[in-house]
């Protein structure tokens, strides 16, 4: 057998998000013999989350000059950052697909790879339904202006969901199906809910029998609106005094969320896990999953959590499309934090005796299996590489 064609994932860096877990639970389920990733990152931080494990793999990772993180912009090391990205493409000729997770400067490294290298393939990615607005006004004049000649400079168009489509990609592009939508796959055999895992995790956390969990997972940044969390969670504590709220992540909000709980007086009702490995059991010790996002694509977390077996309440921020199970509610993050705590108890007494282990099938029938795909992406990338290298070979 040959050697596998290898796919450039342009990345921010391989961190414990939604695109990263994306990427990766498709990297460790596509067949690495036929396909492997590499990944080109851009936020200058070696000791990234997944970078092990990417090298455990077998892929490789090369690092850019920082131009943005998601605190700061460095335009003004713009030229340093193109003359990098074009010693890169003629240094790897062996890339023939891009894949850009990363689309505020697709517009700068999609023409690059097409010129200096030998890339024909270039995929721009959306996985957000809104911009990030946390880096300043001018930051993002420039993000939009560096958007608008996107669709000059690919080949093929992916999102994660309809919403996200709506945001990056014109709307010629959506109405004549331009559009690839590629689910945000999870692995439902590790998140379907099990008794003895949940009984199991609640231990580990100090959680006594019969107290209600409510949980989230996000990185503690503007986008997940952690303080709203605490607001609702402080309404509902006054319904539910014996209530646990477990915040599973990091990033660099965590501190000002600790001392507001702090400031509130709910320490020893809130549990703070830090970055975790363990997400799916850490999802079996939760009751209902809460996700008051002010924006999203369509968000990894929401699938695994109903693959959990939970309901799930998020704003309506969140495109519906991430309900596949029937257990979600969406609500208008100007309703009243106690509007929030009140539909929590409606949806625990509504699920509260639900066979939490039904969902998994819901889950593979709705098409957010990562083994299946996993298994169309496999698919994509095999037939693009070798359709466009007999093209390349006839010319």
């Amino acid at each position: 057998m040959g050697e596998p064609i290898r796919i450039l994932n342009v990345v921010g860096r391989m961190d414990r998000g939604g695109i990263e877990t994306l990427i990766m639970n498709i990297y460790r389920n596509i067949d690495r013999d036929k396909v492997q990733f590499d990944f080109l990152a851009h936020y200058g931080k070696l000791d990234a989350d997944y970078n092990e494990e990417i090298r455990d793999l077998g892929g490789r990772i090369y690092e850019m000059p920082v131009i943005k993180t998601t605190e700061k912009a460095y335009y003004s090391r713009i030229f340093k950052y193109i003359a990098a990205l074009k010693r890169f493409f003629k240094e790897h000729p062996e890339y023939r697909i891009v894949h850009g997770h990363m689309t505020n400067t697709a517009s700068i490294y999609m023409p690059i790879a097409k010129k200096y290298g030998n890339v024909e393939c270039c995929i721009a990615h959306s996985h957000l339904a809104q911009t990030q607005k946390s880096a300043g006004k001018f930051t993002n004049i420039l993000t939009d202006i560096l958007r608008k000649p996107l669709k000059k400079h690919t080949t093929d168009l992916f999102a994660c969901s309809e919403a996200a489509a709506a945001w990056l990609f014109p709307r010629e592009d959506i109405e004549n199906g331009r559009i690839r939508y590629v689910h945000n796959g999870v692995n439902t055999d590790v998140f379907c809910y099990d008794l003895f895992k949940r009984d199991n995790a609640r231990e580990k956390l100090g959680i006594s029998h019969g107290r209600t969990v409510i949980g989230h997972v996000g990185r503690f940044y503007h986008p997940k609106n952690h303080e709203f969390i605490i607001e609702v969670f402080e309404q509902y504590i006054k319904i539910d005094p014996n209530a646990v709220l477990l915040l599973v992540g990091g990033g660099e909000l965590m501190p000002e969320i600790q001392q507001l709980v702090k400031n509130k007086g709910l320490e020893n009702s809130v549990i703070f896990t830090g970055v975790r490995s363990d997400v799916a059991d850490l999802m079996q010790a939760m009751d209902l999953f809460l996700m008051p996002s002010r924006y999203e694509g369509l968000p990894v977390v929401g699938i695994e959590a109903q693959a959990s077996g939970l309901p799930c309440l998020f704003s309506n921020a969140v495109p519906d499309e991430v309900d596949i199970t029937g257990r979600c509610l969406f609500l208008d993050l100007n309703q009243s934090a106690s509007v929030w705590a009140d539909n929590i108890v409606s949806l625990l007494k509504k699920y509260y005796e639900s066979d939490r282990t039904a969902t998994q099938q819901e889950v593979i029938n709705a098409g957010y299996d990562i083994k299946q795909v996993a298994k169309d992406m496999q698919e994509f990338y095999l037939m693009h590489h070798y359709d466009r290298e007999v093209v390349t070979n006839k010319q």
